[in-house]
């Protein structure tokens, strides 16, 4: 604002393709105060900056804080967290459903940015608001309540869609007296975004299009199920299998018919629970691993930002979230996490290149690239290799995979980025199978796997193990939890990996770190797609 004059006319929007829009400069806007940024590769797209620094912004939305309005410290800050613990730096609170000073405080001591709604909901959908006066007396409240939280980047209207036009105006101008220093997104879907979508589940490759993975998407989403230990808690046995009502009225919406048919092609036709369960964490990893990887891949080139939808549950659910209610972790969880590392390796699937993100802040030089191929019995088919430097905040292009063609039908890649002394800095296993149906049915026979399990250090909060697969089959999908004395895991407990792999002969070590639990640790359990489900190190 100059002069009580607008710089941005909101109304008076361009369509510049495939759904995005872009504003225009207010007639009397005074445009010596406008700086050209010279950065093409992002085109219409927002990009969002910090201290004059690009933050390729990952994270979800989060609605209600809780279905019963628990909002205590001790309630919410294991959610945060878990956000943090996924490498997410952007939370959306989804039409200001968040009110509490407790949200806010949080967000600035764990490092999350926030994407603030008011609160009104899609636009032609719901009601607009009845009295605007009063709207917009909110407006300003909430601003000078909040404004001096350095977590807040910004503030927006509603929810898919622009404020009435009678309203435009006026919260645009109280924004920019009472908060000069935030900016105000008139969208959350079309002004310099990607029209949000989809929310359903579609196989790894599709989220590559260039109708998905572009610009800054505020709302990606594909169903969720948790855990079968978290299921048990909000589900009777006898409703459990086959899928019934109960899952509905815990937001089944449709049957989630393509992942559930998904399992059925991948994994076959599960024979019950468990086996369900087993499958679809497989599922849940390289879905939520393949949303954020697709943008990784296009790195500043048109892309800035994804937002799940969505990342935090309000009560028992099984659908759109990366963490169940109760501070499960399961598939989703560890498939966002491993996606949003901050110097990550990963295999395109658009293209099959292998290339690093880098999206910390700091370059690193002498790095070994290192791409693997196995079969079922963990035999290396295929080698390749490279030195490399990673730049600071870019995409760096390792090298193309070029796969033999004679690879057998189902495969495990592995792509690996390590420094100079040898160590790992991060690993990424994909199954790949040449078959279109019944792509990984050959995980039913593999043998039953009994891991074992080392304690390296442990004080009052924090344990480090290795665990290590002893035998001639690969483990798949190997999980790790803590366990009382009676089995129960125990929760909240942050793992520092799941639903990994362990060739035959191989260890891997894992971090566990925990804080005020309601019993005392008594055990380390593993389960896995072909792991013999138990305890691999007990406690004392």
């Amino acid at each position: 604002v100059k002069n009580g004059k607008l710089f941005f006319d909101n109304i008076k929007r361009t369509d510049v393709g495939y759904g995005t829009s872009i504003s225009s400069l207010m007639d009397a806007a005074d445009t010596t105060l406008l700086r050209e940024v010279q950065d093409t590769d992002m085109g219409p797209y927002l990009a969002i900056k910090v201290n004059g620094v690009k933050i390729f912004c990952k994270g979800g939305n989060w609605g209600m804080d809780d279905a019963m309005k628990d909002v205590s410290r001790e309630k919410l800050e294991p959610y945060f967290k878990l956000h943090k613990a996924e490498h997410f730096n952007m939370i959306r609170n989804w039409t200001g459903e968040s009110t509490e000073e407790m949200f806010y405080s949080l967000a600035d001591e764990y490092g999350m940015l926030v994407w603030n709604d008011f609160w009104m909901s899609t636009e032609g959908y719901n009601i607009e608001p009845l009295d605007k006066t009063l709207f917009l007396e909110n407006v300003k409240d909430a601003i000078i309540r909040f404004r001096n939280h350095p977590s807040i980047a910004l503030w927006c209207p509603r929810n898919e869609g622009f404020a009435p036009v009678s309203m435009e105006e006026d919260i645009a101008k109280i924004i920019a007296t009472e908060d000069c220093t935030r900016y105000y997104q008139p969208n959350s879907r079309y002004l310099n975004l990607t029209p949000s979508g989809p929310w359903h589940y579609t196989n790894e490759p599709a989220y590559y299009s260039k109708n998905v993975a572009r610009g800054f998407d505020t709302e990606v989403g594909t169903p969720s199920v948790p855990s079968a230990a978290t299921m048990r808690k909000f589900i009777y046995p006898a409703d459990l299998w086959p899928v019934s009502d109960v899952w509905y009225y815990h937001d089944l919406h449709n049957g989630l018919k393509e992942y559930r048919n998904a399992v059925n092609s991948l994994y076959g036709a599960p024979e019950s629970f468990d086996d369900f369960e087993r499958k679809i964490q497989l599922i849940n990893y390289d879905s939520y691993r393949g949303i954020f990887e697709s943008w990784n891949s296009k790195l500043w080139k048109n892309t800035s930002g994804v937002l799940l939808w969505m990342s935090h549950p309000a009560w028992p659910s099984v659908e759109w979230q990366t963490y169940s209610w109760d501070y499960g972790t399961y598939g989703a969880f560890y498939g966002s996490r491993k996606a949003c590392e901050p110097l990550h390796i990963q295999m395109n699937s658009m293209d099959s290149n292998v290339v690093i993100i880098n999206s910390s802040l700091k370059s690193c030089g002498n790095l070994k690239a290192k791409l693997v191929a196995y079969d079922l019995k963990g035999k290396e088919l295929y080698k390749k290799q490279e030195e490399i430097n990673a730049s600071a905040n870019m995409l760096t292009t390792c090298f193309a995979s070029q796969l033999p063609g004679d690879l057998p039908e189902v495969y495990l890649i592995r792509v690996s980025l390590s420094d100079n002394d040898g160590n790992i800095i991060s690993v990424n296993d994909y199954w790949k199978s040449k078959k279109d149906e019944n792509s990984f049915v050959e995980f039913n026979t593999l043998h039953q796997v009994k891991l074992s399990g080392n304690i390296l250090s442990s004080n009052e909060s924090n344990i480090t193990i290795t665990v290590t697969n002893l035998s001639e089959t690969p483990a798949v999908g190997v999980n790790i939890n803590l366990a009382d004395k009676s089995g129960k895991i125990l929760l909240p407990v942050y793992i520092s990996d799941g639903y990994f792999n362990l060739l035959p002969g191989e260890s891997k070590q894992i971090k566990i770190n925990y804080d005020a639990l309601s019993s005392q640790p008594a055990a380390v359990i593993a389960e896995g797609y072909n792991v013999a489900q138990g305890e691999i190190i007990k406690l004392k």
